[in-house]
């Protein structure tokens, strides 16, 4: 990627608009995992790697960063708009897009959603992707190369992992990391499952790009490939179970299957059946992304990027009713709404203080003679109020 003709900002609009034609929706998606580590309160672990032109004196400057970030117009419009990008922002979606481009990623035709879920049967009930892009690692990649070894010696299968749309900006580039694993269950390590429905509770909707195609609040499964080496990997001998007979409207496998969910959430120390505990990173590899996009204005499933026509450009491009500027909000919320929005955290440790603190008042003594202060007054004049009435 990296070559002369990128010196110069003519140079780099030109790589970025050979980039956006080759797979819009792919693009949309690279940025919207960058807006999303980028706008998390966990931006200093989440958004790896960072930009290094945003790092000023061995600090992040994440509010500079985002400023520029609000800057880029909606990728159906980046071609035409390019010209008028600042070099600022110019350099930043070079770094996001050329430069960050391993592994890469491919839209994922509509029409090969099942045979990609495929590799994955799954006894219960699930929702359908909205869309899904192929992670393409090179072959001489340390990871790859490390995985394939790995992979001579045992056989390698399929399963899922859930996490929040905030991680999928260092999982794209890094992979996944056992020490960053929350959840302990049943042990240290990285945690699949081979039921959809299962990592779909661990993957809520989350605040994306406001300007993607995609939707502005997207859920994201990792479809992964797994090296099935017994020294390092946990899980249950599975029992056979209903075989499934396709999707249809928007769920696949119509049985219901074993109860998946309640042994997701017992412990019990033995790991439940369809869950994968992998206790090495290099026998874990992305192989694909599952999107599930919703609008916040519709709250619905976003679908600009399905058609039926078979080509990355076809399946991004925007009906032809509908304006590209439709990408944005039509009624923007204030500053201070954006910011409790970011912020979930600290407002609700916030209002745990708060409340600690009226509790504590309230059964302090400066609280109980008040208390006593306003009793008597209302006593006064309840007195004063009935002996007006008797006179009368």
């Amino acid at each position: 990627m990296e070559s002369s003709v990128t010196t110069s900002v003519d140079g780099k609009r030109s790589l970025l608009l050979e980039t956006i034609k080759h797979d819009p929706a792919a693009v949309d998606l690279r940025l919207s995992l960058f807006v999303s580590a980028a706008k998390s309160f966990r931006y200093d672990s989440c958004l790896q790697p960072f930009p290094p032109d945003f790092i000023i004196n061995s600090e992040k400057s994440i509010d500079q960063l985002n400023r520029v970030l609000e800057t880029v117009p909606p990728v159906a419009e980046l071609p035409a708009g390019l010209a008028a990008l600042d070099e600022r922002t110019v350099d930043l979606l070079l770094w996001i897009l050329c430069r960050q481009a391993h592994p890469a990623l491919r839209t994922v035709p509509k029409a090969q959603h099942d045979e990609v879920l495929g590799k994955c049967p799954c006894y219960a009930k699930y929702s359908q992707p909205s869309h899904v892009f192929e992670v393409t690692h090179r072959a001489d990649h340390s990871s790859e190369r490390a995985f394939q070894e790995h992979a001579n010696d045992f056989r390698s299968c399929h399963a899922f992992h859930g996490s929040r749309l905030f991680n999928f900006h260092s999982i794209l580039h890094y992979g996944l990391q056992q020490h960053l694993n929350k959840v302990s269950l049943f042990g240290e390590g990285i945690y699949l499952s081979a039921e959809l429905q299962v990592c779909q509770m661990f993957s809520p909707n989350g605040s994306g790009w406001t300007r993607s195609a995609l939707g502005t609040h997207l859920a994201c499964i990792a479809l992964c490939e797994y090296v099935d080496n017994p020294g390092y990997v946990k899980k249950q001998e599975e029992t056979p179970g209903p075989v499934a007979d396709g999707a249809a409207d928007g769920a696949t496998s119509p049985s219901d299957g074993p109860p998946i969910m309640t042994a997701s959430l017992t412990g019990g120390g033995s790991i439940p059946e369809r869950y994968i505990l992998i206790k090495n990173n290099e026998l874990v590899q992305v192989r694909y992304l599952l999107l599930y996009g919703t609008t916040k204005e519709s709250n619905s499933t976003a679908s600009t990027l399905s058609g039926a026509l078979a080509t990355a450009d076809a399946l991004y491009a925007l009906p032809a009713s509908q304006p590209p500027a439709s990408y944005q909000p039509r009624h923007p919320p204030s500053r201070f709404v954006q910011w409790v929005a970011n912020n979930k955290s600290f407002v609700l440790i916030g209002g745990y203080v708060g409340l600690l603190l009226i509790v504590g008042f309230i059964n302090s003594r400066n609280a109980h003679y008040v208390k006593e202060m306003v009793l008597q007054k209302l006593h006064l004049v309840y007195n004063a109020v009935l002996g007006s009435r008797g006179k009368q």
